[in-house]
């Protein structure tokens, strides 16, 4: 993906990636432990996109109600900063139901031609 992405934008993608396949395995909200959690990359013509779907089962969760500014998070605290990490670093972050499936769609731009 050198060919694709910069080293700041592949930092970037590699930090929400971490934070977000970390949340998924944590806290989606599924009876069967399982079940895998889907991870697909499309390359369009302007950027690079991830998108994540939990396990099927897995229960509905806004982003929104619970990314944290980042500026408001404690230093020390050990955890409550992915969220907010996944929005500030991906470039546009979408959530939402997907063919009945939970889909967080990360989108980094293309830095390299």
């Amino acid at each position: 993906m050198k060919d694709i992405l910069d080293s700041t934008t592949m930092f970037r993608f590699e930090i929400c990636l971490s934070e977000t396949l970390t949340n998924s395995v944590k806290h989606a909200d599924t009876h069967d432990k399982e079940m895998p959690i889907e991870v697909t990359l499309i390359e369009t013509a302007s950027a690079l996109v991830v998108d994540v779907f939990d396990p099927v089962g897995a229960g509905f969760f806004d982003l929104r109600d619970h990314a944290k500014d980042l500026d408001s998070i404690d230093l020390m605290a050990e955890s409550g900063r992915g969220l907010g990490l996944i929005v500030q670093c991906a470039d546009a972050v979408t959530y939402g139901a997907l063919k009945g499936r939970n889909r967080l769609a990360l989108d980094f731009l293309k830095t390299v031609t």
